[in-house]
């Protein structure tokens, strides 16, 4: 089975941009109502000492804490999704594609991981924005009914990188965020890097333990929106043996041969006998198109804020058919 595992590793690995590199953040611009008129008193005259945020020194005046401005965050995520495949088409000699409507998936399930890297900025008190670079893990099961049954796992992996904003704000120990990105997962032998777009809210509060150190806690949902549709090419002498040829003998007494319209069939005539030719170098093209189960979830995270430049955090996904946990730490610096 060793070549159909390749050939289904081609075809699927679009799957692995699904493993978003959802990007998480807890420290916001807060106001404390409780502040005494003494502390108020003294704010109005404080001078911020950094550039960023822009207009910072305006809003600690107001009685707002601001994080630091610079962040740079190494971060774990892994997640487990259940995919559709749709459709697969393949063409051949750069003839356009024709749709492989007797090719039947069932729901293949993905389990993803994603190593990131990340540096953010306070542009604006209340505008975070930040770019990102990773390396993704990917395995699936598939489960392949027709045209024959074939059970089998596949592993792919690539480097994804983007960027995406954070709008924020909080008040009296509580603080809303809407975070969106975007990014792009480059494979082997696809055409294009595969994009996916990502967002999420979360809705928090922040408890002080003592002074420059505080424990956060939220809950939130994500929604993930990858490239449905990816297009590639593999050579098609990696992936054709005589067991897979075995699976084609008498092929044309099959029902879901008779099934194909006659243009079909002359695609399927037309391809085995290729493959019967032996070694002929030849590339075949591919398209897949899938979408994940569901492209919502829940979110519950905590956070714990060492001192201004530490942060550890952690997040969990949950409920329908995707899960993940994100792990977190964050150094930021003055600017």
């Amino acid at each position: 089975m060793t070549r159909i595992r390749i050939l289904l590793i081609e075809l699927l690995s679009g799957l692995i941009v699904i493993s978003s590199t959802a990007s998480m953040y807890a420290q916001v611009p807060e106001y404390d109502l409780l502040r005494t008129q003494v502390e108020k008193d003294s704010l109005a005259t404080v001078e911020y000492p950094y550039i960023f945020p822009l207009f910072g020194e305006n809003i600690v005046r107001k009685g707002f804490d601001l994080p630091l401005p610079i962040g740079i965050s190494i971060s774990y995520y892994q997640q487990s999704m259940d995919v559709i495949i749709d459709s697969v088409a393949l063409g051949l000699g750069g003839a356009g594609f024709m749709p492989l409507t007797f090719v039947d998936f069932e729901k293949v399930t993905n389990e993803a991981r994603n190593y990131n890297a990340r540096l953010d900025l306070w542009l604006f008190p209340f505008l975070n924005i930040y770019g990102m670079l990773g390396y993704a893990e990917s395995d699936a099961a598939v489960t392949l009914n027709a045209p024959f049954d074939f059970e089998t796992a596949v592993s792919f992996n690539g480097w994804s990188y983007g960027g995406g904003a954070i709008l924020a704000v909080g008040l009296q120990g509580f603080w809303i965020t809407a975070n969106g990105n975007l990014t792009w997962t480059d494979m082997e032998d696809y055409y294009d890097p595969v994009r996916a777009t990502v967002l999420s809210f979360r809705l928090g509060r922040t408890l002080r333990i003592i002074k420059n150190t505080s424990f956060q806690i939220w809950l939130g949902a994500m929604h993930q929106d990858p490239e449905s549709k990816v297009t590639g090419k593999f050579l098609l002498d990696d992936v054709v043996t005589n067991e897979l040829m075995g699976y084609f003998q008498n092929y044309q007494q099959s029902q879901w041969y008779n099934d194909l319209t006659p243009q079909e069939q002359q695609f399927v005539d037309t391809f085995i006998e290729i493959m019967q030719q032996g070694p002929t170098g030849l590339a075949l093209d591919y398209e897949v198109v899938q979408n994940p189960e569901q492209r919502w979830n829940m979110l519950a995270g905590a956070q714990v804020e060492l001192s201004k430049k530490w942060y550890i955090q952690a997040e969990a996904g949950f409920l329908g058919s995707r899960t993940s946990l994100m792990m977190n730490l964050n150094y930021r610096l003055p600017l």
